[in-house]
């Protein structure tokens, strides 16, 4: 029977009965990793493949949107959330609104409606990185053909090596398929 790996959050929180409850909550459908400070969280993303990331809003040292933006900088795949439950809504909105976060959510929160929110997110996590690899493998493909079509050896231009090029053409029409059914 395959084995279907889980997505990974990591849970960032100074109350470790925030964190307890949450790891408790998530771990059947999550990988969950968690830390109880930004410096902590920033150092669970250099070891370990976090797919999405939860942190409080309100911490010592570093705030929540303060981390994001960190995160944002050096793991941007990663999917950033942040949760308070504090009406420091202003602070949430310039981190939204700057492209720092997917959501924001307060405390308390409906279990049920916080367990669908990530797999929205790690759903979305894998959509970004899917792209990514989407992306990379056009960009080998055209590097590809640009070099055998600007080629001056009469080798290349072999039948051999046009039917090469026109595979490589249809291979990247299949890949923009791909990315343009990803945007609908």
């Amino acid at each position: 029977m395959p084995t279907t790996t889980k997505s990974s959050v990591l849970i960032v929180d100074d109350e470790p009965d925030v964190l307890f409850s949450l790891k408790g909550l998530l771990r059947r459908d999550f990988q969950v990793f968690t830390a109880q400070s930004g410096a902590e969280a920033m150092e669970v993303m250099a070891e370990q493949d976090v797919h999405v990331i939860m942190t409080d809003q309100r911490m010592p040292s570093m705030t929540g949107t303060e981390l994001m933006g960190k995160v944002r900088a050096e793991h941007p795949d990663a999917v950033r959330i942040i949760f308070t439950g504090y009406a420091d809504t202003r602070a949430v909105v310039d981190a939204i609104n700057s492209g720092e976060l997917y959501r924001y959510i307060s405390k308390p929160w409906d279990p049920d409606n916080l367990i669908e929110m990530l797999r929205d997110a790690a759903q979305k996590y894998n959509e970004s990185i899917a792209e990514s690899e989407l992306l990379d493998q056009l960009d080998a493909y055209l590097t590809d053909a640009v070099q055998l079509a600007s080629s001056d050896d009469p080798a290349d231009r072999d039948a051999a090596s046009i039917e090469k090029f026109k595979s490589r053409t249809d291979q990247l029409r299949g890949y923009l398929q791909c990315l343009r059914g990803s945007d609908a």
